[in-house]
C-alpha cells in the first residue's frame, strides 16, 4: 500500500518557469552535486528530451519529450483562450479571482500545494482561466433555472453528504529494524513529523510517507484491501487529534503508523454550498445536447492556427502532427455531413436536440 503524491509530473513545467525568472551567474546553477554544478541550460536541455507518456487512440500509448508535450499543451490553451475571446465568453479577471477563492475554500489539496510552494497562485489562476474559458464555450447560450437546480439537490441529497474524515500523517515500513528505530525515536520524545522527515529522506530505509484525508464513513468493498481499510478506519475513529497510533498491518508486509492531524464530522452539505456545482453540471449536460462539438471545433482551430516554433526539431514534429490532424478532419467531414469550418448544417442538426426537453415535459 503506497502513497502517491497529490500532484504529478506537471510541476516540471512550473520548475522551468521559476528557473527562467532568475538572473545572474549563481542563478544559472540548478544544483550542486558535491563540488560539481548542474547549470540551468543543461537542465532545460535534459527536460526538453525527457520522455513523458502521451495517450493516443485506443489502448496504445506513445512517448514524447516532456518539453514538447508542455509546449503543445500551452499552444492548445492559447487557441482555446483566443476562441473564447472571439465568441465573447473569455472569463474576466474578477470571474477568475472568484473561482480561485472558491476552489481554495473548498479544495484543501490546492491550498496545501500553494502553501507549500508546489504551485504558485499565478500558475493556478492560469489553470482556472483556461478551465473557465472551456466551460463558457461548452455552455454558451445555456440557462439553468433555480428550480432545476433545487430539484436535483432534493432528489440526490445522499450524494451531497460529506462523510466524517481524519486528516492523517502516515509512515509505512517493511523492515523490522527500521520499525524498531522509529519506535525508539518516539520513546526518546521526537515528534512524529520529524521522524517522517528523517526516514522518508533516507532511501536505504525504504519507507513510504505522506498526508491524506481518510474517510471514516461509507461502504467499503468486501475484499482484502477493503478489510485493511476497515481496520485502519476503526483505529482512526477512536484516535484523538495529535495522537499517534500503534503499528497497523496494511498488506504485503507493510505496517503503518498514523498521526491524526485533525478530524471532521460527517455532515449534509446545504443547498447553498453545492448549488453552483449542480448548476454547472446541468449546464454542461445541456450544452452537450444543444451546442456544437467543441472538441471537433478545437481540432479545426489547432489545424488552422499559424504557430511559429523556434526549435527545428519540435517545429517538424508539430507540423507532422498537424498534417495528421488535417487528414483526420478530412475523414470526419463526410461523417459530419458538413464542411470542416462549420455552417448551417451544424445549426440545423442542433435543433432537434433543443426540442427534446420540451417533448419530455
Amino acid at each position: 500500500m503506497k502513497l502517491s503524491s497529490l500532484f504529478g509530473a506537471g510541476f516540471a513545467a512550473l520548475a522551468v518557469v521559476a528557473l527562467s525568472a532568475c538572473g545572474g551567474k549563481q542563478d544559472n546553477i540548478v544544483a550542486k552535486v558535491g563540488e560539481t554544478s548542474i547549470d540551468k541550460d543543461m537542465y532545460l536541455r535534459r527536460l526538453e528530451l525527457m520522455p513523458t507518456p502521451v495517450q493516443i487512440a485506443g489502448n496504445q500509448a506513445t512517448t514524447a519529450p516532456a518539453g514538447y508535450t508542455t509546449l503543445v499543451q500551452m499552444i492548445r490553451e492559447q487557441v482555446l483562450l483566443d476562441m473564447a475571446k472571439e465568441e465573447g465568453v473569455l472569463p474576466t479577471d474578477q470571474q477568475v479571482d472568484e473561482r480561485v477563492q472558491r476552489e481554495l475554500k473548498n479544495n484543501p489539496q490546492v491550498k496545501q500545494a500553494i502553501d507549500e510552494q508546489q504551485l504558485t497562485l499565478e500558475d493556478y489562476r492560469q489553470r482556472v482561466r483556461v478551465a473557465l474559458a472551456e466551460f463558457n464555450l461548452r455552455t454558451k447560450g445555456v440557462t439553468v433555472t433555480e428550480q432545476e437546480v433545487k430539484k436535483v439537490y432534493e432528489e440526490n441529497k445522499q450524494a451531497f453528504y460529506r462523510p466524517a474524515t481524519a486528516r492523517v500523517r502516515v509512515i509505512l515500513v517493511q523492515n523490522p529494524e527500521v520499525r524498531q528505530q522509529i519506535d525508539n525515536d518516539l520513546k526518546r520524545g521526537f515528534n512524529f513529523q520529524s521522524i517522517v522527515n528523517k526516514y522518508s529522506q533516507n532511501p536505504v530505509a525504504n519507507v513510504q510517507s505522506g498526508e491524506n484525508e481518510f474517510p471514516l464513513e461509507g461502504q467499503l468493498p468486501n475484499t482484502p484491501n477493503g478489510q485493511i481499510l476497515q481496520r485502519v478506519r476503526n483505529v482512526l475513529k477512536n484516535a484523538k487529534p495529535m495522537q499517534v497510533t500503534d503499528w497497523i498491518p496494511v498488506g504485503d508486509g507493510w505496517v503503518g503508523r498514523f498521526e491524526v492531524l485533525a478530524k471532521s464530522a460527517g455532515r449534509q452539505m446545504p443547498f447553498e454550498e453545492v448549488k453552483d456545482n449542480i448548476r454547472e453540471q446541468l449546464m454542461l449536460q445541456k450544452g452537450m445536447q444543444t451546442n456544437r462539438d467543441l472538441n471537433l471545433e478545437m481540432m479545426k482551430r489547432m489545424a488552422n492556427t499559424p504557430v511559429e516554433i523556434k526549435s527545428e526539431t519540435w517545429k517538424k514534429q508539430y507540423e507532422k502532427a498537424m498534417d495528421e490532424l488535417k487528414k483526420t478532419l478530412a475523414q470526419l467531414e463526410p461523417q459530419q455531413g458538413k464542411p470542416t469550418d462549420g455552417g448551417k448544417p451544424a445549426e440545423q442538426s442542433a435543433k432537434p436536440a433543443e426540442q427534446k426537453p420540451a417533448e419530455k415535459r
